[in-house]
């Protein structure tokens, strides 16, 4: 399994202190990656209004970072080092991500202004600690003893002493990387589904098996008598297979007001989010445990066709950390047409250097910590489709319907488009019928004819 090498530096382990006002729960950040940035940033300090409602959201987080929820065939599961969940500051929002080790599984926890009485002082993103012992303070932490939050300040000005410095070096999966980039443009693709209160989606999801022994997809049904499932495709449900990925949202559904579910077109993805007085948790899962967003490729096109590099560049020049970035309002700042700012979106949240908000429709800025410049076979299929466009394979036959050929290791391609879509005779298709994004045939094809019209 091909990995990158990773590092954790801590000037200090994550912990819940005890102080005469109270519990303060300190979270060290990790130094960023050579980024220009402060080492160990301060992005927070203040107190929680809702302090076990908080510790049960950060828990949360770490469940689904420490989970595994498919194990290839014929294989061990390799222990590795778990990723420590990110955060990001900005726009009077803290962010919590992290990501399944199976890549199946997408968790985010954003606590809004309303949950907290203090300041967001910093802007960025890095790592935070959650080691063994905080979580262990945060499961026995209760409303009455209150929380003070600290994200990222010097351990000297928590306690004396000197520091520590804690470090882990972790091997991140090539998967795990491509994951957290793709799932943002399969967020940007969802639409809001239906909508559940919190105690209805409580019983409703009590009413789930506890353990997936099947693959077999179910389709989540909305009613007037309460949610339903059905084996069968219903137009007005959501599907997801494995159920289980959704557990570890059922001790948190008794304090949650709403639960709204989220899905794309192709039902390829569903994204469930719960909705808390002053805080958020969106769990995106793929459309199969064995099948992690890391292989999707549904933000390709986008990365292939927009060869306007200078609006990339444009666009990733406003970038300042903010919470929310208005589309629209950017496509008239810099002048430029709004498709191509959403364009460019796209790229950058296939570079890592942006998510996306699936209850606001939106991105936000965020600079994932890790070193992707070194991963080479982040988009292999670009990279072909790439490389066939430079050795002259495509030959374009038709261009409306388009009808071409590629000639891909000594054999030819035949690429059509049927009823609006490119459909491709490799094996590749053959075998996902475009719901994966495009083959690298396809990709060729579609950048070729693209060029042809002068990109228009």
């Amino acid at each position: 399994m091909s990995a990158v090498a990773h590092a954790y530096r801590y000037a200090h382990a994550s912990a819940a202190l005890a102080e005469p006002s109270g519990p303060r729960l300190s979270l060290a950040t990790s130094s960023p990656q050579a980024d220009g940035g402060a080492a160990h940033p301060h992005f927070f300090e203040g107190r929680l209004l809702q302090p076990r409602l908080c510790a049960e959201l950060l828990s949360a987080v770490h469940l689904v970072v420490g989970s595994r929820f498919f194990t290839p065939a014929n294989s061990v599961a390799r222990a590795i080092a778990l990723a420590d969940p990110v955060v990001t500051a900005g726009g009077e929002l803290l962010r919590f991500e992290g990501f399944s080790s199976c890549c199946s599984c997408y968790v985010r926890v954003d606590l809004l202004p309303d949950s907290y009485d203090g300041q967001v002082v910093g802007k960025g993103t890095t790592n935070v600690d959650f080691n063994a012992p905080m979580r262990a303070a945060l499961a026995r932490l209760r409303d009455a003893d209150g929380l003070a939050l600290s994200v990222g300040r010097d351990a000297l000005t928590l306690q004396s002493g000197d520091s520590e410095v804690v470090e882990r070096k972790v091997a991140l999966p090539l998967r795990w990387l491509r994951g957290m980039v793709e799932v943002q443009s399969y967020l940007a693709g969802m639409r809001h589904r239906f909508e559940l209160k919190g105690l209805e989606a409580l019983r409703f999801l009590r009413t789930l098996p506890k353990a997936s022994t099947s693959r077999t997809p179910l389709w989540v049904v909305p009613s007037p008598k309460g949610p339903f499932t059905t084996t069968r495709p219903h137009p007005q449900g959501v599907r997801v297979t494995d159920t289980s990925r959704l557990r570890v949202l059922e001790a948190l559904l008794p304090k949650a007001r709403s639960l709204a579910v989220h899905a794309d077109e192709a039902q390829q993805a569903s994204a469930w989010v719960l909705n808390f007085p002053g805080a958020r948790l969106t769990l995106a899962l793929s459309a199969e445990p064995w099948r992690g967003f890391s292989g999707e490729g549904q933000a390709l096109r986008a990365l292939m066709r927009m060869d306007d590099e200078r609006a990339v560049s444009q666009v990733r020049a406003q970038l300042n950390w903010q919470a929310l970035i208005d589309a629209p309002a950017l496509a008239r700042t810099l002048d430029i047409a709004e498709a191509s700012v959403e364009d460019s979106l796209r790229i950058l949240g296939a570079s890592g250097l942006v998510g996306f908000d699936v209850v606001e429709r939106r991105y936000f800025h965020r600079v994932l910590p890790f070193d992707l410049s070194s991963v080479e076979d982040m988009h292999p299929r670009l990279a072909d489709a790439r490389e066939l466009m430079a050795r002259g394979a495509v030959t374009i036959a038709k261009t409306s319907p388009v009808e071409a050929q590629v000639n891909s290791s000594g054999t030819a391609y035949s690429v059509r488009e049927i009823d609006g879509e490119l459909r491709c005779t490799c094996p590749w298709y053959a075998k996902h019928q475009g719901e994966r994004g495009p083959c690298k045939h396809v990709l060729a094809v579609e950048a070729t004819a693209f060029a042809a019209e002068g990109g228009q």
